[in-house]
């Protein structure tokens, strides 16, 4: 019993001595026993296991990756697949394939006639380096398109296993004809529709396309057909002599682990491709050394840790600075309480704070707390009204520039586009490139700004699909002053003006109507004016239509001149948007006005078909 009390006693002297210290050291010592010390010791614990997900989180990465170029290799794989398609049932090669020459310049004519080859392969330029086709013909001469069948081409692999997969895709990594180098090849026996042989066609792959999927990669990465042969590689330090042996069998999916090679661990990751109608796959194989991984990690560690002692001196800083404020003002006021049990009542009136260092100071106090909560719910309810003001602009503005997206239509039109090639209707074909053309501009609507010379080709090509419609009656005219063409401007802004004037304007007036189109600085500002010389509106149409500028409504006449409006003021700001001018019977101008910013020039490469 007495020893309980004994230590009860130690255990209260501690505490008293422990409270009987300066109130500014006893702020340093809870600091740090109820705030540092858990930090740090949570910090470490945790250093740990953020240390294994940065590097899981490194794979993964690797993974989503080589995911990519997947996608990109299987694409390109289905165009190549695709394009061989448009050979089957060609009346043209069969007749080729199955005449009988005997005159010379009769097959000239027939190989010259023939123009899928450089049709297709100036469409898939990007994709396609050349394509011919072997042809079983004994009458016929070898060029660089069509290729007699020899003796020693019968005896290759790749003609064997072609003839036999009968109209099966195969792929093989070939020598691409008057070429120094070799590339990935899609070969094709073609069939006529009763079932006969015409000859096996070759799509060979530029080398370069691979390089294009490649070229980011910072590590070693190869792109292996059939487990065996390497058709591109983007080598950093190994070679694949080297790995060979160690790539994974064929299977769906993916394939990640680690794996030693010299003496040094890397991680291998595998993205297996089959081909469509083909047994041959391609596997996208990356080599990243494991240590160039903790390398990541750990300079991800160091400076969550600078960042860590950074905070930690901070606040150490900061308790130390309000520790000698408080303390400081405690003694301030312990000093004038002794003044004034002294007899000297000539104290401070303010000794700063609104804290319990003064019974004198509670009213003050309550009365700042209240202040500052009343102010503090004032901001939060005006930074909410904000955030809900910015989130419903952008709302808004997502949704007057969001789009349907084109691509089906698109490619249905480039499809259209070809069948009237060959039918040779240059009319439709033309018209069909240019509506083509519009729907490709779309595809910019809500992504990105345009330059001014490519919104006025989509209005450009809107126009002469009118004209189609209208002939003679409606005339264009457009004037870009120079330096604008390269200016950024949101897309599809001027088209729906245009269409404005040709519906409301100039479709119901007899005669020709015109529409003039310009691009001209106004001092600081770029202005686009679209006027035409139809129908007009009287006073009142055109101050309804004024107002009705900022306030979108889809069931509205006049929706696309109020899309534009907003679209250019949630853009730039207030100060710009659309201006209509309209004189009854005499036509309406439309301004659109818009900041002069930097411009941007530059050129596109397009390579060109070999021949």
């Amino acid at each position: 019993m007495g020893e309980q009390q004994n230590m009860a006693q130690k255990v209260k002297a501690v505490f008293n001595r422990i409270f009987g210290i300066r109130l500014r050291y006893r702020m340093l010592l809870v600091y740090i026993i109820g705030g540092a010390l858990p930090i740090i010791i949570i910090g470490l614990y945790l250093v740990h296991g953020i240390y294994n997900i940065l590097t899981e989180q490194a794979k993964s990465a690797e993974v989503t990756e080589l995911d990519m170029t997947r996608r990109q290799v299987e694409e390109m794989a289905n165009t190549l697949v695709t394009v061989t398609k448009y050979f089957y049932f060609d009346p043209q090669l069969e007749e080729i394939a199955a005449k009988q020459y005997t005159d010379y310049q009769e097959m000239v004519h027939d190989y010259r006639k023939y123009d899928s080859f450089l049709n297709y392969g100036s469409y898939y330029n990007n994709t396609i380096a050349w394509m011919n086709i072997y042809l079983t013909n004994d009458t016929i001469v070898s060029n660089s398109r069509f290729t007699k069948v020899t003796e020693e081409i019968e005896e290759e692999e790749w003609y064997a296993l072609a003839k036999k997969k009968n109209g099966g895709a195969l792929w093989r990594f070939c020598q691409v004809p008057s070429k120094d180098n070799r590339a990935l090849t899609l070969l094709r026996m073609l069939k006529t529709r009763r079932g006969g042989d015409v000859g096996v066609l070759a799509v060979y792959v530029r080398p370069d396309r691979f390089q294009t999927f490649l070229q980011e990669r910072d590590c070693d990465t190869f792109v292996v057909l059939n487990g065996q042969t390497v058709v591109a590689g983007q080598e950093q330090g190994l070679y694949f002599e080297q790995v060979a042996g160690l790539l994974p069998e064929m299977e769906k999916g993916q394939v990640q682990k680690n794996v030693m090679l010299d003496k040094q661990e890397y991680v291998m990751t595998c993205e297996n491709l089959p081909l469509v109608e083909s047994e041959d796959y391609l596997q996208i194989i990356s080599f990243r050394a494991y240590r160039d991984i903790l390398q990541e990690v750990r300079g991800q560690i160091a400076k969550s840790a600078a960042f860590f002692i950074l905070s930690a001196v901070l606040s150490i800083t900061v308790i130390l600075l309000f520790s000698h404020s408080f303390s400081s003002r405690v003694e301030r006021f312990r000093a004038e309480m002794q003044k004034a049990a002294e007899g000297n009542f000539a104290l401070e009136k303010n000794l700063g704070g609104s804290d319990e260092i003064s019974d004198l100071y509670d009213y003050l106090g309550t009365m700042i707390y209240q202040i500052q909560k009343l102010l503090a719910e004032v901001y939060r309810e005006r930074l909410h009204a904000e955030r809900l003001t910015i989130q419903q602009k952008d709302a808004e503005f997502k949704m007057l520039a969001s789009q349907i997206n084109p691509h089906f239509l698109y490619n249905t039109l480039e499809t259209i586009r070809m069948k009237a090639r060959r039918s040779r209707q240059r009319d439709i074909e033309e018209i069909v490139q240019m509506l083509a053309k519009i729907m490709r501009s779309t595809l910019q609507a809500g992504v990105s700004e345009v330059t001014i010379r490519n919104e006025m080709e989509l209005v450009e090509n809107y126009l002469k699909i009118q004209q189609y419609r209208f002939e003679e009656r409606i005339q264009y005219h457009i004037y870009v002053e120079e330096g604008l063409s390269q200016l950024l401007i949101l897309p599809l802004i001027m088209q729906p003006i245009v269409e404005n004037s040709i519906i409301h304007g100039l479709e119901s007036k007899e005669g020709i109507g015109n529409i003039d189109i310009k691009v001209c600085r106004r001092e600081r500002n770029v202005v686009i004016s679209i006027e035409d010389d139809g129908l007009g509106m009287d006073n009142g149409t055109l101050e309804k239509l004024r107002q009705n500028l900022n306030i979108y409504n889809e069931k509205g006449k006049h929706i696309g001149v109020s899309n534009v409006h907003q679209r250019v003021k949630l853009k730039y700001g207030e100060s710009y948007g659309v201006e209509i001018y309209s004189v009854e019977g005499a036509g309406t101008k439309v301004e659109i006005l818009l900041p002069a910013e930097a411009e941007l020039g530059g050129s596109a490469y397009v390579q060109s078909d070999d021949n």
